[in-house]
């Protein structure tokens, strides 16, 4: 292997081109400032480590969030485009379970999207009259909802949308209604309903603890991170003897109540986790070719990515340990390369 030699540290030839080429050009670090600092950093982590780690505060994630392997291109796309969840997802195969669920999405409209009169229950047929979501009843009569700004956009023709899109406010997350008489669902529901999503925006957990210590792992995890964070990441798989690929899904676009381009981003909170303060790489060493803590090589070069990520989409990413958390300290040392 072929590591260059800079100042005290010895450094994977992949690791030194993969830096000075593809990240720091987009972060506005100098290559000389990079180096120097994470050099200091990692000599100052291994004297004091309590310093830059607090092993005993909690930094638990959420119930809810979504955990994907930085190194697997398949599931950090599955986490990317599963932040519409199906109300009817708690469908069985019996035809009760199908029943309490279709009762229980309708509840959850009357809930949310009352309508003037009457019940989501009942409704034959919804259509887009001018800027108004119209719903006509079993009965015979029609109806809108009961705050008709909640319609907020619509996929297809008015007299017969492929969805709407209902948003409770202008502070809380979308749902979706999306209809087909010949689905497997719709062509039993009165109003052609095949399914309603939910907006979820749960926080994604990218976690760097399943990285392999060889350099060239690491340096594709840091690949796998800059394409996530951009929304282009995809990978290829076969199916049936043909290849097909599968990608991110970064929008959402509809037709707003005016005839524009209503486009909902696929912008969840990404939290970036980094491998646990027992694990080492190869990726640098010191005079004494020891090893250097992935924690603190994670760290540093996922906040260069991070960075641009956040100045170019003004996306919310933050650092994440498994346990403990990384100290206002270790955040300035950190904050203090893009300030040299």
């Amino acid at each position: 292997m072929n590591m260059p030699a800079l100042k005290y540290s010895q450094i994977h030839q992949g690791f030194y081109t993969f830096i000075n080429e593809e990240v720091l050009p987009a972060c506005g670090v100098e290559v000389n400032v990079f180096w120097q600092a994470i050099e200091d950093l990692i000599a100052d982590y291994s004297s004091r480590p309590d310093v830059y780690i607090n092993a005993e505060q909690d930094n638990s994630p959420a119930a809810n969030a979504k955990i994907a392997p930085v190194i697997d291109r398949q599931q950090l796309i599955q986490a990317a485009n599963s932040q519409w969840t199906s109300l009817f997802d708690a469908d069985g195969a019996q035809a009760n379970a199908k029943a309490n669920a279709n009762a229980n999405a309708k509840a959850y409209l009357d809930k949310h999207f009352a309508l003037e009169s009457g019940s989501h229950a009942d409704v034959k047929n919804y259509v887009v009259y001018y800027h108004h979501l119209l719903a006509f009843l079993k009965d015979g009569s029609q109806t809108g909802l009961a705050n008709p700004s909640q319609f907020v956009a619509l996929c297809g023709h008015k007299c017969a949308p492929d969805s709407i899109v209902l948003k409770q406010s202008s502070k809380t997350l979308h749902t979706e209604i999306l209809f087909d008489r010949k689905g497997t669902r719709g062509t039993n529901d009165n109003a052609g309903i095949q399914d309603i999503l939910v907006e979820t925006n749960d926080a994604i957990i990218v976690d760097f603890n399943a990285v392999q210590i060889d350099g060239e792992s690491k340096i594709q995890a840091y690949r796998n991170l800059q394409s996530f964070l951009r929304g282009d990441l995809q990978t290829f798989t076969i199916v049936k003897g043909q290849q097909t690929i599968c990608r991110m899904s970064n929008d959402n676009t509809f037709t707003d109540l005016n005839g524009d381009d209503y486009c909902i981003a696929n912008q969840p909170p990404i939290q970036v986790r980094c491998a646990n303060q027992s694990l080492v790489t190869e990726l640098l060493r010191d005079s004494k070719r020891t090893l250097a803590p992935q924690v603190i090589v994670d760290a540093v070069v996922a906040s260069c990515i991070i960075r641009k990520a956040q100045t170019e989409q003004s996306r919310e990413v933050t650092l994440l340990l498994e346990k403990g958390s990384f100290t206002p300290a270790m955040m300035q040392r950190i904050d203090d390369i893009f300030e040299l």
